[in-house]
């Protein structure tokens, strides 16, 4: 409802105001695909009005909404956009280069588009700095570690992929490689993954990794080692999948 009030109204936008508002409903993992089809119509002649954190906002809310058609894309990422982000080069914030980072890796690997890239060298910048971009080892984390160790799983962790992914876990189950992600409230909207989780989620899973997202509050519901190694076996043979919960014991 709030999208279909703001998408007629976004010819009045400035350009910060635009990419502000196309984060805001991204971060929430709200598509909207009609608000953004109007927002991507809106945004393609504007593009050199963009300051740093407008242009990287805008294209990593694409990014993550994952909406736009091919025709709207290239409308959107066309030459000017590159030329854009290279004139802006020497200003964007690390975390600015890690949102650059992530378009790119939707616009060229997840929708196999070439046109409008940036130069080499800010891609190569960008991957440096997003791969670079580490959070602190929760509590949560370390104590699924510990679990994963004591089921003799060995676990890896942080450990970094080709494309500058850091991964909580890997573990070898059944002769494939796993990655597991232990995912704390900070990546959930309520009990909904937020738009960044759901962007990572994603694109590993393009990527080809069989993952395992571990929300807080299903580890919580884990009472005992048994248990945790029942949940274990139902999340790793299932690819892909979050494990369901196992049954409470009775008092």
């Amino acid at each position: 409802a709030i999208a279909a009030e703001v998408a007629p109204r976004v010819g009045e936008l400035d350009a910060q105001t635009l990419a502000s508002t196309a984060w805001v409903f991204a971060k929430a993992g709200h598509a909207a695909p009609a608000l953004f089809d109007v927002i991507a119509a809106e945004t393609a002649p504007r593009v050199g009005e963009f300051n740093a954190q407008g242009l990287a906002n805008i294209a990593w809310s694409f990014a993550a909404t994952n909406t736009l058609s091919s025709a709207a894309l290239m409308g959107v990422f066309g030459h000017d956009f590159g030329r854009r982000c290279d004139q802006l080069a020497e200003i964007y914030s690390e975390d600015e280069m890690s949102q650059l980072h992530q378009r790119w890796l939707w616009y060229a690997l997840e929708r196999g588009q070439a046109a409008g890239l940036p130069s080499f060298d800010l891609l190569q910048r960008c991957r440096l700095i997003f791969s670079e971009t580490s959070a602190r080892q929760s509590q949560l984390q370390r104590q699924v570690g510990r679990t994963l160790a004591s089921l003799e799983l060995r676990p890896r962790e942080e450990v970094l992929t080709d494309e500058g992914y850091s991964l909580d876990y890997v573990v070898e189950w059944r002769g494939q490689q796993v990655a597991i992600e232990v995912d704390g409230p900070s990546h959930f909207l309520g009990r909904k993954p937020n738009g960044a989780t759901m962007l990572k989620r994603r694109q590993l899973r393009h990527l080809g990794w069989h993952l395992v997202p571990i929300p807080y509050w299903e580890w919580n519901e884990l009472a005992n080692a048994h248990t945790k190694e029942v949940a274990k076996n139902r999340k790793l043979d299932t690819p892909g999948a979050v494990i369901p919960l196992p049954e409470r014991r009775s008092a």
